[in-house]
């Protein structure tokens, strides 16, 4: 997500949060703020290790209990290839793409998934009531460094590093 987008996505959730009754504490709005920083997938002990060493100290139970509110109101979702992780989404109907390598998480604007399957969704006298899309591949910048060290003969065959997250 890009940083306005991000913007957006942080404000969306701090205004669903009063809304709905609830208080925006500093401990809250600090683990809004992480995950809108996030670009990758993360867990919630990514969020403990990075929040609760902080002046605010964000405890355990409130950072895991943001991270359900958020869930359950469709801010971020759960990966079913890594059930502990999470990636930002907005409410509604939403998809990402993964980056193997980098780890990096790009919401998909619009589904033609159902449109796409419409005739094998009839032939088979099925009714969708929802679905779940998550694609892995290798994004543009990963791709490219392959090929960068690809053409370099001093480098060693094998995966490239995994960027920090």
């Amino acid at each position: 997500m890009s940083a306005p987008a991000a913007a957006i996505w942080r404000d969306g959730v701090e205004r669903a949060l009063l809304e709905s009754g609830h208080r925006s504490t500093t401990p809250r709005r600090s683990v809004i703020a992480w995950i809108a920083q996030r670009d990758a997938p993360f867990s919630a002990e990514d969020a403990v290790a990075a929040l609760g060493g902080q002046p605010e100290r964000c405890s355990r139970p409130t950072i895991y209990r943001t991270i359900e509110w958020l869930r359950e109101r469709g801010w971020i979702g759960r990966l079913h290839h890594a059930p502990n992780d999470y990636v930002r989404m907005l409410p509604g109907h939403s998809h990402c793409v993964i980056c193997t390598v980098c780890g990096v998480a790009t919401l998909l604007d619009g589904c033609s998934v159902e449109r796409a399957l419409a005739d094998t969704l009839a032939a088979l006298d099925f009714a969708v009531q929802g679905h779940v899309l998550e694609i892995y591949g290798r994004c543009g910048t990963c791709r490219a460094e392959d090929h960068r060290h690809d053409s370099d003969p001093n480098r060693k065959a094998g995966h490239p590093q995994r960027r920090a997250r």
